[in-house]
């Protein structure tokens, strides 16, 4: 049975890698984690993306994209051959990195924003490595204020979702992360 079409429709987007089909991790150390990074920062000025949201875990990773008509594919084949390339090189692999295609799913409203962002960075406490805000590998710490953003995300759209005044939003914003 053939694959779904992609939906290349402009919009918000949860987007979810799994590991990689030859190895348990697909990130081993902080080098790899800091590449994807770089990647992920050159894809979005490249497809032109907003990235509200990233949390990269030692098997998968998630992000949370504002992203304009055709960009959602063409910014995910770009990120993910990157990335690939340095993996494979770098651990002395070949082929295919992931194991499977992308996951992508449309957010459809403020509500589901929310609940994806709450998903996507209680990541790191759900695995029991830390609490939310103390993961390294997480723009959440940076969207509480506590470290600065990456260039390359923005976290204004979610905080603006809870209160048009950023102290406030941040508040709300932790709050509804910690609840269970």
């Amino acid at each position: 049975m053939p694959r779904p079409p992609r939906d290349l429709e402009a919009g918000l987007f949860h987007v979810y890698v799994h590991s990689v089909w030859a190895s348990d991790h697909l990130f081993r150390d902080d080098s790899d984690r800091m590449t994807f990074l770089r990647e992920l920062a050159l894809a979005t000025g490249r497809v032109n993306w907003t990235c509200l949201c990233y949390c990269l875990m030692t098997t998968h990773h998630h992000l949370i994209l504002d992203v304009e008509r055709g960009a959602l594919a063409k910014g995910m084949h770009s990120l993910s051959f990157r990335y690939a390339s340095y993996f494979n090189q770098r651990h002395a692999m070949k082929g295919h990195v992931h194991g499977r295609r992308y996951g992508a799913r449309r957010i459809v409203d403020e509500a589901d924003l929310q609940g994806a962002y709450k998903y996507v960075v209680r990541n790191p406490e759900k695995a029991g490595i830390c609490a939310p805000e103390a993961w390294q590998w997480s723009s959440y710490p940076a969207a509480l204020g506590l470290v600065e953003p990456p260039t390359f995300v923005d976290p204004g759209f979610v905080l603006r979702s809870f209160d048009d005044r950023l102290e406030h939003a941040r508040a709300a914003l932790r709050a509804f992360v910690a609840k269970p």
